[in-house]
């Protein structure tokens, strides 16, 4: 069973690609039906490095899949983003010979919280980076804790995998607490906020009690403590100064570096920084993980540039509140006058609630954003334009995409393009058609 479901697989996925589909899952999914314990023997003999979490999977992983390739490992990931079990079971099966040998040593595999409690057993990653966890698709999860729940589940089914942790995220930081896994934390050294951002609580995920926290980066992430006894693990690897021009002096026990990220943002700071902590918890020396963070593809849609308009444009993925607040500080730090596009869907792979729309601080595109035109687009077109004109900025609805691209052509601001997933899918598809590029799984 276990040769032909490898057979469809391989089939199947070379049929897709033949005509141009991503054939991402669909393998994958073919072979679990013929033999569901495939994923395991796909996994056999592959160094494997897990990426979960709430936001940064596939930036963090990306980073990852670098540094183990600078550091001479060949190296396999589902760059695609197709993080449930189909999706991965595609990737490694493809990795292997029909007749079992592997194609690539080590295998980055970005994976969804959810899908943690039934994939890490069978996966039995060496080292799991858990980037953090924030509210996040409400309809399907229901709580925070529940995502938490299935990565503790995940984790106690391979108790020699090292869990590596954001130390500054309350509710990642409560996972050791429900798992025996050897423990690596990561974080910042400086926190220059004192108040929660928007969408997150300050509770205690142990005891529900609220928090103090003596200093907060952005959304809950912080120095935090209980009077339960839970409090912030001081890091093991750390961003321990962070300049204004986003590098940073990355440090690990005694030894210390500067790393410049490839993206800007605190939180490519967090992503490079956790990136960094896999990869050394996996063997890479820091300075040569550190240069990973320093020089890396960005995966598709997260800040990537596009050759539209006079200025060009970026891509920057939002899905919760969490990372809408820190993608619009960027949108308002950028220099000038800019062109904002948002593109909302309420799909499946959305997530059907949307109501971090009105959680996310849009309020600072009207104090400090210096916007020019405003479009709206996507399935809840209506909802975002509703939303914004809630902030008293005005905006003009496009649903059609190929309409918004030729409005979009002789822009003179540099233009900002903020979509969900499957509104970044659609519209990406359609600008990589007309001014060239990547598909989204190379």
């Amino acid at each position: 069973m276990i040769f032909f479901a490898c057979v469809v697989c391989k089939a199947t996925h070379c049929l897709l690609r033949l005509f141009n589909f991503g054939a991402t899952s669909l393998p994958g999914a073919l072979a679990l039906k013929i033999c569901p314990d495939i994923l395991g023997y796909a996994a056999k003999n592959v160094d494997i490095i897990a990426v979960t979490g709430t936001n940064g999977k596939t930036t963090s992983a990306r980073i990852i899949e670098r540094a183990l390739q600078n550091s001479g490992r060949s190296v396999c990931a589902n760059r695609s983003g197709a993080n449930l079990m189909p999706g991965i079971t595609a990737e490694l099966i493809m990795n292997k010979s029909l007749f079992g040998s592997v194609r690539c040593e080590s295998a980055v595999i970005e994976c969804d919280e959810a899908a943690c409690r039934l994939v890490l057993g069978k996966l039995r990653p060496r080292v799991l980076l858990i980037t953090n966890l924030f509210r996040d698709q409400l309809d399907r999860y229901g709580t925070v804790a529940h995502p938490r729940d299935c990565i503790a589940e995940g984790l106690r089914d391979t108790p020699d995998t090292t869990a590596v942790i954001n130390s500054d995220c309350p509710m990642a930081a409560s996972i050791p607490c429900l798992c025996p896994n050897r423990i690596v934390y990561f974080g910042l050294d400086e926190h220059r906020k004192n108040s929660v951002g928007s969408g997150e609580d300050d509770t205690c995920p142990v005891c529900g009690k609220r928090l103090g926290y003596k200093g907060l980066s952005y959304a809950n992430l912080g120095v935090f403590s209980c009077s339960c006894g839970f409090a912030r693990s001081a890091p093991d690897v750390s961003a321990e100064s962070v300049f204004s021009d986003g590098s940073f002096v990355l440090r690990a026990l005694s030894d210390k570096t500067v790393c410049t990220p490839a993206l800007p943002g605190l939180y490519n700071v967090y992503n490079s920084v956790g990136a960094v902590a896999a990869a050394a918890a996996c063997g890479v020396p820091l300075k040569q993980a550190a240069a990973a963070a320093q020089d890396f593809d960005c995966g598709f849609g997260r800040m990537e540039s596009f050759p539209l308009g006079k200025r060009g444009a970026r891509m920057i993925l939002i899905k919760n509140a969490a990372a809408a607040d820190q993608t619009l500080d960027e949108v308002c730090r950028a220099p000038g006058e800019k062109t904002l596009v948002l593109s909302v869907n309420d799909r499946t792979a959305d997530g059907t609630d949307i109501s971090w729309l009105d959680e996310a601080d849009f309020g600072m595109l009207a104090r400090r954003g210096k916007l020019g035109r405003v479009y709206v687009c996507g399935d809840r077109a209506d909802a975002a334009e509703k939303r914004l004109e809630r902030e008293n900025i005005p905006c003009q609805s496009c649903g059609n995409y190929d309409k918004l691209i030729e409005s979009l052509r002789d822009e003179d601001n540099f233009i900002f393009i903020l979509p969900t997933y499957t509104a970044m899918l659609e519209l990406r598809a359609k600008l990589v058609r007309r001014l060239g590029g990547k598909n989204f799984w190379e």
